[in-house]
């Protein structure tokens, strides 16, 4: 371990992040800003875990197991949101899971460790203020479409439809 390293019960904890799920097609629900440790359990053996969800992914490296979670993340939150479950059962379940227990406090206290030390560091962990510009920007691009198809159409519409009947003279 390093010296100043913060461990859990599960190893040492190399990382931690947030991850947002934003309202989609496949998902119609925005769920709160979800964080995660990742933690070396031995060498090349590495777990992000959801805080919130209780969710782990594994991988030989941090990257591999923060997709791997991502993946369970996503198929968990599929899996519980679906229309006849999104009524009431799968909020409730979200819920519980949110709450702090023993776990989740081991796992908070090592995160909120972290951070303070980042911060005591110069590293910001924040990404808030990312996250809202690339959705400024988006919506920026999603104007300019907009003005790009409302002048097409308007041109179609102005575009009169005409049929021809023809017939050469010889």
């Amino acid at each position: 371990m390093n010296k100043g390293s913060v461990t859990t019960s599960r190893g040492e904890v190399v990382g931690i992040g947030k991850i947002k799920v934003f309202p989609s097609n496949n998902l119609p629900y925005e769920i709160p800003m979800l964080s995660f440790l990742v933690v070396k359990e031995q060498e090349n053996v590495y777990s992000s875990i959801c805080i919130h969800l209780h969710i782990d992914g594994d991988g030989a490296s941090p990257e591999e197991a923060r997709e791997s979670m991502k993946d369970h993340i996503l198929d968990f939150l599929h899996e519980n949101f679906t229309k006849e479950r999104a009524q009431g059962a799968a909020w409730d379940h979200l819920k519980s899971l949110f709450l702090l227990d023993g776990t989740t406090g081991e796992l908070w206290d090592a995160y909120r460790t972290l951070q303070v030390k980042f911060s005591q560091d110069g590293i910001q962990t924040d990404i808030t203020a990312e996250l809202l510009d690339r959705i400024e920007y988006l919506q920026n691009q999603i104007s300019k479409l907009n003005t790009v198809k409302e002048k097409l159409e308007k041109k179609l519409a102005e575009k009169a439809e005409i049929g021809w009947e023809y017939k050469q003279v010889s």
